[in-house]
């Protein structure tokens, strides 16, 4: 595990996915993420690459071969080279193995840097192609947030809040089918905020596609205290509660998504898929701020 700490808030760094594991604030000593319950959801906020979401069968083709990868991709199973920076800031690396090779038969570089400052924990994901030729991926966050904070709260008090009123539908995903279907709903009609309820997510996550808020709130109605999720570089945003009555909230910045139903294409077709160039960069950052 890897601590950064400042006067305000002391984060906690898993190498396994470069995932956040806590977020404590060191005035009200509460843990922002999710508590990792293995019952419901036994991880906390992975980084997903090199695909976001899952692939129909689990396959996907590329340059006519077939690979096999599971949901979200090998990152959240491996262990990045860990370069600890300063007491605020720690550089998590991941390059081909092996077995990442049996999955995925490209050379890149990706490395998540975490940055403490002040009330804000900042993820900044830089992906270099280190192979000669062009590369193709997806790449997102999954961080799950406790909501409600404290335990002698109700879920349903809590609110998510964009930044800007929005006017945007739901993409549906076919649980059945695992995948993206082609249906899309009227989520909000120039709105910013929502509830949280239960049935929201009775479908899996909400998912949403160009959005136009910087931020996204989580808040309650009895108290001031909150958490701003800030994202750039992102053309799709999932919003997932597991099902059950409260405990998580994940708010997670994706580039791309799961393959639509009945999806045969190539890898390179797939939705919001990333193309890069030999040594050129991509990069996308999120961000979370705590108000204690």
């Amino acid at each position: 595990m890897v601590t950064l700490k400042n006067d305000v808030l002391e984060v906690e760094l898993n190498a396994k996915g470069a995932e956040i594991i806590k977020i404590i604030g060191q005035q009200d000593h509460l843990n922002y993420m999710w508590k990792r319950d293995p019952e419901l959801w036994a991880n906390s906020a992975p980084i997903l690459f090199p695909i976001v979401g899952a692939l129909q069968n689990n396959e996907c083709r590329i340059d006519g071969k077939t690979y096999t990868m599971t949901q979200h991709g090998f990152s959240r199973h491996n262990e990045y080279a860990t370069h600890q920076l300063s007491d605020t800031c720690v550089e998590f690396e991941l390059t081909p193995n092996e077995d990442i090779l049996k999955q995925y038969p490209y050379l890149f570089d990706l490395k998540v840097i975490y940055t403490l400052t002040d009330n804000q924990l900042q993820c900044h994901c830089i992906v270099k192609n280190t192979d000669t030729k062009t590369i193709y991926f997806q790449i997102g966050g999954h961080p799950a947030f406790a909501c409600p904070f404290m335990e002698n709260e109700s879920s349903n008090d809590y609110y998510l809040e964009f930044s800007e009123n929005e006017t945007v539908n739901q993409k549906i995903i076919d649980v059945e089918h695992k995948g993206m279907s082609d249906i899309t709903l009227p989520f909000l009609d120039n709105e910013k905020r929502f509830f949280v309820r239960q049935q929201l997510f009775d479908n899996d996550a909400i998912v949403l596609k160009d959005v136009k808020s910087k931020t996204l709130s989580l808040k309650s109605l009895n108290h001031n205290k909150s958490l701003v999720f800030h994202m750039e570089g992102f053309n799709h945003l999932g919003i997932w509660a597991a099902k059950h009555v409260g405990g998580l909230i994940a708010i997670e910045p994706w580039v791309g998504h799961s393959d639509y139903v009945g999806f045969t294409g190539e890898f390179k077709d797939k939705e919001g898929v990333v193309s890069l160039n030999p040594s050129e960069i991509f990069e996308c950052t999120f961000k979370v701020e705590i108000n204690q």
